[in-house]
């Protein structure tokens, strides 16, 4: 449910009520016609997973954080179906606790612990580019990939499932929908037709560190989230930022100038992602978790477009030094 279906303030007229659910049924019809034309859509793949028709498995390995994890899964998703492999997930995976996913485990069909570790071994060419070889696997055999999987180009066909599967459980919807009403309550925000949630993702910690930047990895700095604040500030006149970052204090310093901006503390990545999500647009910085909150949200989103260094080995991460593959369609590049 859409930060605009969820408002119930006190004080709140029910025209402006009214307003935002219709608002939303234009932007979701919007978005729908709006949809890449590179593929066209697949949307007959199943959901459940019948283990006795399938003889092979399909392994990844799973590894970094959140964001990643979510690129990784839904790779693993789509490639099972088109092979008709079972899906292997590890048994202890955070994503069963984030979202709705179907266990399919190992142990869910009695394989031993080590079925992946003897398995013909797929890897990326790029971290962050698509590699068509991946999808060249013979059906029905038993394969695992190494890699990150950061293109949406891999899953495109099926977006509208991948939709469906990455639903966060409904403890951390409600606690995102009831965060999202508390923070408009305490920022005073009017609801009114000209009203919109702008959310803003920084990313600092790892990204601003000596070793990665010398690996080619950038991260924005203080004029990019102006810059892109300032874009909705002339396309909107009653805007309300909210904040999510691994280092909150470099934000507020960073956006101290700011007016209407709410800082989210205390939240898990997971929760961050689910409240963020709730916005009408994004402002990204750099990485998966950002590229996430972007995807979820379906409005306008503004990504930072120096995301690598040239010549630097996180450069050659994509091919031809291109961010085509990586960054979603229709996104908007700022500096």
């Amino acid at each position: 449910m859409r930060i605009r279906k969820c408002i119930r303030i006190k004080n709140v007229p029910l025209l402006a009520v009214g307003l935002f659910v219709i608002l939303t049924i234009l932007k979701t019809f919007q978005h729908s016609r709006n949809q890449p034309g590179i593929y066209e859509r697949e949307p007959n793949l199943t959901y459940m997973y019948e283990s006795k028709k399938l003889d092979g498995i399909a392994c990844v390995k799973f590894q970094g954080r959140l964001g990643n994890l979510m690129m990784e899964y839904v790779f693993l998703y789509v490639i099972a179906k088109m092979k008709h492999l079972y899906p292997i997930v590890p048994e202890n995976s955070e994503l069963f606790q984030i979202f709705d996913l179907e266990k399919t485990t190992l142990s869910a069909i009695n394989k031993s612990t080590d079925s992946c570790s003897k398995l013909p071994e797929y890897k990326e060419s790029w971290g962050l580019s698509y590699d068509e070889k991946l999808l060249a696997v013979p059906p029905n055999k038993s394969v695992r990939f190494n890699g990150y999987f950061q293109s949406w180009k891999y899953w495109i066909k099926y977006e509208d499932i991948i939709r469906k599967l990455l639903r966060f459980k409904n403890p951390i919807q409600q606690k995102a929908h009831d965060q999202m009403r508390t923070i408009m309550n305490k920022m005073k925000f009017e609801v009114n037709k000209d009203s919109v949630i702008v959310s803003m993702h920084i990313r600092r910690g790892d990204y601003a560190t000596d070793g990665h930047y010398k690996y080619g990895k950038l991260t924005p700095n203080e004029t990019y989230y102006a810059n892109a604040m300032q874009y909705f500030k002339t396309r909107h006149k009653n805007i309300l930022f909210v904040v999510g970052s691994n280092d909150i204090d470099w934000s507020k310093k960073a956006l101290a100038k700011e007016k209407n901006v709410y800082y989210s503390t205390g939240n898990s990545p997971a929760e961050d992602i689910a409240l963020l999500s709730l916005a009408n647009h994004t402002i990204m910085s750099v990485g998966t978790f950002g590229w996430w909150i972007g995807w979820m949200a379906q409005g306008t989103s503004l990504f930072y477009k120096n995301i690598f260094r040239p010549q630097s080995d996180f450069a050659k991460e994509f091919l031809n030094n291109s961010i085509d593959d990586f960054i979603y369609p229709g996104w908007i590049p700022m500096e």
